[in-house]
């Protein structure tokens, strides 16, 4: 399904709000229908990258100001990330 689909759903809920006195079992089928889009686009979203760079000093392995610069204690100066 789209977004477009989704927000179609939606605009479609909101259209049928004053049927809904009448027939309530409709507003359920389309929040349930809407909830049910909402968690398929959601698993469609791939997750960010991960990435092995060091946070302590950004990558570079190095810390300072750019006069002074001393090596990352964390990462040793090799600016990945530390295997636990």
């Amino acid at each position: 399904m789209s977004r477009l689909h989704l927000l179609a759903v939606v605009l479609l809920a909101g259209c049928v709000g004053q049927a809904s006195i009448d027939r309530p079992d409709i507003v359920a089928d389309l929040a349930c229908e809407t909830a049910a889009m909402a968690v398929r686009l959601a698993a469609e979203i791939p997750p960010a990258p991960k990435s092995d760079r060091c946070e302590n000093c950004d990558g570079t392995g190095k810390l300072g100001d750019g006069r002074i610069t001393t090596t990352c204690p964390i990462c040793k100066g090799t600016g990945k990330k530390v295997k636990q």
